[in-house]
């Protein structure tokens, strides 16, 4: 059966991209499956360069191995760093919840499992009264939540999975992103603390990666081997 993980965070430059690309890397490399990815929304492109390319999009399907078009994994691109209900409206875009369900079932249909990338955290509004919680709903994804390693995550995590369980979609696990690669008081007992309070899997701790280039696909899925409970996830 084919396996659909909607990828969401706490907030937003948790590193949503970067641990997804790690899944994806694993997923294709080490256990052989055929990955495809999704990034419905991509705004912001005004920062990353003078090309306006989308950044995350790319990064997901060079890690996945994908072969499909740019244009299907990443059909909203926008350049207003905002949300996507605000940066549509900036740019008179007008977005087509349908057209996104046949995107969305096109990829589900051509892969064995699909990591679809969110923007920010389940609140964020993708249109008028419409967010993307409701986009997990629509999709029946299980949604897999990111989040810091640092002071407030505790309280950050909690209330994601518990609105998450509250909408009654399901959450597949946890995964804490070490951002900044501090050592205090919190970095060291906050995924333990975690642990005893989820009713969901903490599947691992992504280590910090000082700034740099993107890692190549070998060195993803040997991260993701290294420090997540894969196996849990995709079995």
């Amino acid at each position: 059966m084919m396996r659909s993980f909607f990828v969401t965070g706490t907030d937003t430059g948790v590193g949503k991209t970067t641990v997804t690309c790690a899944l994806c890397a694993y997923s294709s490399m080490n256990r052989g499956l055929d990955v495809g990815v999704m990034k419905p929304f991509e705004s912001g492109l005004v920062l990353s360069g003078k090309d306006g390319l989308p950044r995350d999009a790319i990064l997901l399907k060079e890690a996945s191995g994908s072969k499909d078009d740019l244009s299907l994994i990443n059909p909203y691109t926008m350049e207003t760093p905002a949300a996507p209900e605000a940066a549509a409206e900036v740019e008179h875009v007008q977005i087509d919840l349908e057209n996104l369900d046949r995107l969305y079932q096109r990829l589900t249909a051509a892969h064995d499992v699909l990591f679809v990338e969110g923007a920010g955290g389940v609140l964020v509004p993708i249109k008028k009264g419409f967010f993307f919680s409701d986009l997990m709903k629509r999709w029946k994804a299980s949604a897999l939540v990111v989040s810091r390693l640092g002071l407030g995550t505790i309280n950050h995590t909690l209330l994601t999975c518990r609105f998450l369980r509250s909408e009654h979609i399901p959450v597949a696990g946890v995964i804490i992103n070490d951002t900044e690669g501090k050592k205090d008081v919190a970095t060291k007992t906050n995924p333990e603390m975690l642990a005893r309070y989820l009713d969901v899997p903490l599947l691992g701790v992504y280590p910090h990666r000082k700034q740099g280039g993107a890692m190549n696909r070998e060195a993803l899925a040997q991260v993701a081997e290294k420090h997540l409970d894969m196996r849990a996830l995709i079995g």
